[in-house]
């Protein structure tokens, strides 16, 4: 059966990660999606894991399912085939600095005036307003200056460590194809089109949903007292490590006495825990047959004997959870009915007999790579299956049979791909 998106013809104008997700997961419900790339094809074919020239593993798990036409914009001679291409197209995606947009002629007034009912998807790192809207910017660029690499944590050296996956780009790809899913049910029943805007830094504040917030009314002073802190220790020169002491310490004490929502060491491994309803918290508890202080009467956090209770509190729990091994936890808990499991590497994960029975990962065959394993499609729909159209394309391997079909004749065709103004051209 055909996907919900069967019928709608997609243009990437994209490199790297966060919109080429976008457009992969409109290709797993089944829109047609076509990669503008230049001669020297996506910047990710060459860096990110790359394995033969100009095929990278990242490039081929994130592209899946496309067909990749190759054409220099800033060459004026295939002028006529991105016009086609836009005339062609429902949805174009763009990621691009705004004066990029203007340079090659992309931007959505451009475009709109070649195709007026165009959904145009406009990403950018930081947002298309501000000082900082002509600044390139990446997942670790965003996630930096929005805060989220300092809420993560970790540090070593007293420098930050930047984490994988990259988690705004994945997140800004899904949030990216929800408002093309929108866009396009709008235009179903308006018959009008629209730009619509993503950024990194955008995913970033949402990412920080539950942290990045104000509320002055009943906090009055945790944030304004927790900035001076701040800024007095950089004045004295901290170093990243005591500026982390300062923001963690500075968080209120109820966060204390975790032990419901979290991971343990245990004889032999790690395992995590998720409790976060009472209901969850009190089978945890009689599991391991202890006792929670908060519990008794007249306890108060907010008092440093409180506090270091809870602190023993904590100690006692994860001495405990050493007693025993992972597996050996996870029967006791789920006979609790208490959510456990074991923590993983990515290599065991994609064989554990759980991925497998619903078919979490799928093999798709590539011409140079050969078979390879990759996550299936995330949404699942019964009437109109998403499905992982194939491996992702070789550079430009397509550019003939698209331009046809965007309605451009063989001989003007072939006069682009003679003068370089399309075809491939991989860096020597």
């Amino acid at each position: 059966m055909p996907g919900a998106l069967n019928g709608i013809k997609v243009l990437e104008i994209a490199q790297v990660m966060a919109i080429p997700i976008t457009g992969m997961l409109l290709s797993d419900l089944g829109a047609d999606v076509v990669k503008l790339e230049p001669p020297w094809g996506d910047a990710s074919r060459h860096t990110m894991q790359p394995v033969l020239p100009g095929e990278s593993k990242s490039f081929a798990v994130l592209n899946r399912g496309k067909r990749s036409i190759s054409l220099n914009l800033a060459d004026e001679r295939s002028r006529p085939a991105l016009e086609a291409l836009v005339r062609w197209a429902d949805v174009v995606l763009v990621s691009a600095k705004a004066s990029d947009l203007t340079s090659f002629h992309i931007a959505y007034d451009d475009l709109k005036q070649i195709n007026r009912e165009l959904i145009y998807l406009e990403h950018s790192g930081y947002g298309r307003k501000g000082p900082m809207a002509e600044q390139g910017g990446y997942d670790l660029t965003a996630g930096g200056l929005s805060g989220l690499m300092a809420l993560i944590g970790k540090e070593r050296n007293d420098m930050p460590i930047y984490t994988q996956p990259a988690v705004l780009d994945l997140t800004t790809g899904v949030l990216s194809a929800l408002a093309v899913c929108a866009a396009l049910l709008t235009k179903a029943t308006t018959g009008e089109g629209q730009r619509v805007e993503t950024s990194l830094l955008s995913t970033a504040m949402f990412a920080q949903a539950n942290v990045a917030h104000d509320f002055p009314a009943v906090e009055p002073n945790f944030r304004k007292q927790f900035l001076a802190d701040i800024a007095e220790a950089r004045e004295k020169g901290a170093g990243y490590a005591e500026l982390q002491s300062l923001r963690f310490g500075s968080v209120r004490r109820q966060s204390a006495g975790n032990i419901y929502y979290r991971y343990f060491r245990t004889k032999d491994s790690v395992i995590s825990i998720g409790c976060l309803s009472p209901d969850l918290q009190r089978r945890f508890r009689e599991a391991l047959e202890i006792e929670d202080p908060r519990a008794e009467p007249g306890f108060d956090l907010q008092t440093d004997e409180g506090f270091e209770r809870m602190k023993q509190f904590v100690k006692s729990t994860e001495a405990l959870m050493q007693a025993k091994t992972t597996q050996e936890w996870i029967d006791l808990l789920l006979d609790h009915r208490v959510p456990a499991t074991p923590v993983l590497f990515p290599e065991e994960a994609i064989d554990h007999e759980q991925v497998t029975a619903n078919g979490y990962m799928v093999e798709l065959m590539h011409e140079l790579l050969g078979p390879y394993r990759t996550f299936a499609p995330p949404i699942r729909m019964d009437a109109t299956p998403t499905e992982a159209q194939g491996p992702s394309p070789l550079l430009g391997k397509h550019t003939e049979e698209v331009l046809r079909e965007a309605g451009l004749p063989d001989d003007a065709i072939a006069a682009m791909i003679e003068s370089g103004a399309a075809g491939p051209k991989l860096p020597s």
